[in-house]
């Protein structure tokens, strides 16, 4: 990986592959950002571009900026950098965490479309027609649950994750945090399908159980790529956006059909070929959490 300090902030920029002809992530403010947290979040995207055959690797920026007490000025001394580094690193912003569009500055610019509406086309489009589960800590899933009616899929929203990945549901959708799908979690799991709403749902040995019950996971960097599909393209509207992210996602998910239970390492695999096609410096290590 790549990192550039700021000079003039507590901040810094990270891409994963040094030297990628596009760089893409989101920005970040907190008290503490953490490196190695935003390691593995880019690594999300690394992998979510290589998986669409598109040169480019994950990045992001973040600053440290306790909010109770810094200087609100540092925003736009942040900005200042960001830019500089942005054009320095090829980078194109996803989203913003902990701070606004104004204070990440005008000239990164972030696309029309909706980021919950991203995420909902790009996950809905891993199922055919089925019923669904869509496990959540709030039932204000409207964006997926369209996707979803469009689709055919009668799905119902509940926050009891163990009830989910034990009922006859054929797909269980996860909004949840980082690691959730974890070996206790799919000890007896019975979904055919389960597919994160957010990056790095699933741990390595979660993986590994799911595998065991014939249960499928769905790579979240493929269901959960919809933000960075949309900051790869050019489009000239929102839709136009969403249409693509719709399309690219269905048509890839229907070439791993055929894997089964190895979707998640035959996807990776897929990824880690088109790396090597434009870098000799393949990432260590593959978007799971830790």
């Amino acid at each position: 990986m790549a990192l550039t300090k700021f000079e003039a902030v507590d901040g810094y920029g990270m891409v994963d592959v040094a030297n990628a002809p596009l760089a893409i992530g989101p920005i970040r403010s907190a008290k503490k950002v953490l490196q190695r947290t935003t390691g593995d979040m880019i690594r999300h995207v690394t992998y979510a571009l290589a998986v669409h055959g598109i040169d480019g690797a994950g990045a992001a920026a973040a600053l440290n900026h306790d909010r109770s007490g810094a200087d609100p000025a540092e925003f736009g001394t942040f900005a200042a950098e960001l830019e500089t580094w942005a054009a320095t690193a090829n980078f194109r912003p996803t989203h913003g965490i902990g701070l606004s569009p104004e204070e990440i500055g005008p000239a990164l610019h972030q696309t029309a479309a909706p980021a919950r509406a991203l995420m909902a086309a790009t996950a809905a489009a891993c199922v055919g027609s089925a019923t669904a589960a869509i496990v959540a800590s709030s039932e204000d899933e409207r964006e997926l649950l369209d996707e979803l009616a469009g689709r055919g899929v009668d799905a119902t929203v509940t926050d009891d994750l163990a009830a989910a990945l034990a009922s006859d549901h054929a797909v269980v959708f996860v909004r949840s945090s980082a690691g959730a799908l974890h070996h206790e979690a799919l000890t007896e799991s019975t979904p055919g399908r389960v597919i994160g709403l957010q990056p790095l749902t699933t741990t390595a040995r979660g993986l590994a159980f799911a595998g065991r019950n014939s249960t499928i996971i769905v790579p979240d960097f493929i269901s959960a790529g919809g933000l960075t599909l949309a900051a790869a393209g050019d489009d000239a509207s929102a839709e136009d956006t969403l249409d693509r992210v719709r399309t690219a996602t269905a048509a890839l998910v229907s070439e791993l059909e055929g894997e089964g239970t190895d979707m998640f390492v035959t996807a990776c695999e897929r990824a880690e070929a088109h790396l090597r096609t434009w870098t000799d410096e393949l990432p260590f290590g593959r978007p799971l959490a830790p």
